[in-house]
């Protein structure tokens, strides 16, 4: 085997002199944090002061999802509420949504999954009608689908591994331009970090970028103490601000730009597993106004009939050297460490989508012949 192709993530660039006008400027103003879940943390803070006379605050969350949803709202003592999805959809049950909300209910947080935005226009309505924040968080999308159409008050960017635009770390808080004073002023109690581009940051990128090629993908996962893969609960101690380099920003959302929209073969040449029971999580099906459709992914989501065929799939795939995941394999309250009082713990749905998603890789490593033994794999595994 010739290595490995790995599942997600892309390559950080180096920094460049040109300038670009940035895809939110027009209706929001950016907070830059040090990570994605404290640009989270700090989004809560701000529903919650908003909300201040509400002693034990809530924020309603999807069931399935990164276990760091749950660390930024912990880290602000608020409480998370977890609401089931949509069958076959990574969307969360508006009418669950509605009935989850309570006097102590301070912001939803519309996640978009894959590279498929919420059905933001939907949960912006509720959040009007109940005079709450809506948080969209874009980690896994970009751009986010509020710079296109500003329904959401906040929006929160990664720039982690795995995210559209790596920068080995950092995140971003946009909030409207009309937030009022009091409420920014809440950014401010949050400390700044420098951040510094010098030669220890050219050595960890120039090691970042040697792991994902295909060799160093494969040695990497071989590591055990590594623990490649592994979704886990990791409680959020420091929140912090970041004065992060724009000439990085701009490289990184020039690179965003450059790659192939790789999954629009996906999803012609996988079309045959919906006569076999499989669900393709594509933009043509579950994008609002179609926007998503015309933006590079991460990752290419497919839902397999059950779990015995994803994990069969899975395996192969991986044997072929394909590096498909399940992402993070199980609903939110069975993510290890997540041992702390959730409310809305009964998720069927959000159990049975975790219990068959496959994900495809869909970076710019991904060449004409992977997505033919991707094909092929599923194709015998299939029996089509």
């Amino acid at each position: 085997m010739s290595g490995k192709l790995r599942p997600v993530g892309s390559r950080v660039p180096l920094p460049t002199s040109s300038v670009m006008s940035l895809p939110w400027e027009r209706f929001y103003v950016a907070e830059y944090t040090a990570s994605g879940t404290e640009a989270l943390a700090m989004a809560v803070s701000i529903a919650v002061a908003g909300n201040s006379k509400v002693e034990q605050p809530e924020v309603i969350i999807p069931g399935y999802g990164c276990p760091d949803l749950i660390a930024a709202i912990l880290a602000l003592d608020a409480t998370p509420v977890l609401v089931d999805l949509l069958p076959d959809t990574p969307f969360m049950d508006d009418t669950l949504v509605r009935k989850s909300i309570t006097d102590s209910t301070v912001a939803v947080v519309g996640v978009g999954l894959l590279g498929i935005p919420e059905r933001l226009s939907l949960l912006a309505e509720i959040c009007r009608e109940k005079s709450i924040f809506l948080i969209e968080d874009s980690a896994q999308c970009f751009p986010p689908f509020s710079t296109e159409k500003p329904l959401a008050d906040l929006v929160v960017l990664s720039f982690g591994r795995g995210k559209p635009i790596n920068l080995m770390g950092g995140g971003a808080l946009l909030y409207r331009k009309n937030l009022s004073a009091e409420l920014r002023d809440v950014l401010l109690q949050f400390p700044k970090l420098p951040q510094t581009i010098g030669w220890g940051w050219y050595l960890k990128r120039f090691i970042f970028n040697l792991l994902l090629t295909r060799y160093g993908f494969w040695i990497l996962e071989k590591l055990p103490f590594m623990d490649v893969g592994r979704t886990r609960f990791n409680e959020l101690k420091s929140i912090s601000r970041l004065d992060l380099s724009l000439s990085l920003l701009n490289a990184g959302i020039r690179d965003y730009w450059s790659r192939p929209l790789l999954y629009h073969r996906y999803t012609r040449e996988l079309q045959f597993l919906e006569q076999q029971g499989w669900r393709l999580l594509d933009t043509r099906t579950y994008g609002e106004f179609g926007l998503a459709d015309s933006n590079p992914r991460i990752r290419f989501g497919v839902l397999a009939p059950d779990m015995v065929t994803r994990n069969k799939v899975w395996k192969a795939l991986n044997a072929s050297g394909i590096g498909a995941n399940a992402l993070y394999e199980v609903a939110l309250p069975y993510i290890g460490g997540v041992d702390q009082a959730l409310i809305g713990t009964d998720l069927p749905v959000a159990h049975d989508f975790a219990s068959r998603l496959l994900t495809l890789p869909c970076h710019c490593d991904v060449s004409d012949s992977d997505i033919t033994r991707v094909v092929n794999v599923l194709k015998d595994e299939c029996a089509v």
